[in-house]
Formats: structure tokens, C-alpha cells, sequence
């Protein structure tokens, strides 16, 4: 079969993954010359920091990234 031309469209091909969180673990890949911070979440999920949001990070801790993680999933921390 050859290629047919059609107009860019972007689509969904693998329908949205989901997964029950009991807990979060993350890494980070932190690029200061390209301003930019990746965040790997549990080994299954990751997001992007860049540009201006970087910037405004300034000296980020365990404690911003935890908090980034929560608000960016809508998490909240379990009470003990």
C-alpha cells in the first residue's frame, strides 16, 4: 500500500493510560544551560519545566518538586 496524502491533523492513537497512585517517587534531569528540568514520576510519567517556568523556580528543593508533583496530578498527601 503507498502512502496517501491527506492534511495534518493531530489525532489520538493509543487511548489515555491511567494508574492508581498509593504513592510518588521522582528523579530529575535538571539542564540549567537549556533551562529546562524534566521530572520522572514513578518510573512511568514525566513533565517538563522550561523558559520562563524554570526561571521562576530559582534554587527548587525536595520540597518544590513534591509540591509541583501534587498540584500538576491533582494529588493531595495522604494524613497518617
Amino acid at each position: 500500500m503507498n502512502a496517501i496524502a491527506i492534511k495534518p491533523k493531530t489525532v489520538e492513537l493509543v487511548p489515555a493510560r491511567t494508574a492508581q497512585l498509593n504513592e510518588i517517587t521522582w528523579r530529575t534531569s535538571d539542564d540549567a544551560f537549556a533551562r529546562k528540568l524534566q521530572v520522572i514520576v514513578n518510573n512511568a510519567t514525566a513533565f517538563t519545566i522550561a523558559g520562563a517556568d524554570y526561571d521562576a523556580l530559582g534554587q527548587w528543593t525536595d520540597e518544590t518538586i513534591q509540591g509541583l508533583i501534587l498540584a500538576r496530578y491533582g494529588l493531595e498527601l495522604a494524613t497518617p
